[in-house]
């Protein structure tokens, strides 16, 4: 899997739990899953939805005619 896209995921899911947890314990994925598998596996998938979101802001902002 992509490192950054975890990143970003797990970045997300800290600012979505409220700045609560150890942002540290959020990208090594030391929680348990909830719903895809393991950990990693769901920040992976939040970074990517969080990453294309930013796209399709970014494009519509700038390419908007």
């Amino acid at each position: 899997m992509i490192p950054w896209t975890i990143t970003i995921g797990a970045f997300v899911r800290w600012l979505i739990k409220g700045c609560k947890t150890s942002l540290k314990d959020e990208i090594e994925g030391n929680f348990p899953a909830k719903w895809g598998g393991s950990y990693e596996i769901e920040s992976y998938i939040v970074g990517i939805i969080t990453v294309v979101i930013f796209l399709v802001i970014f494009l519509s902002l700038f390419f908007y005619k």
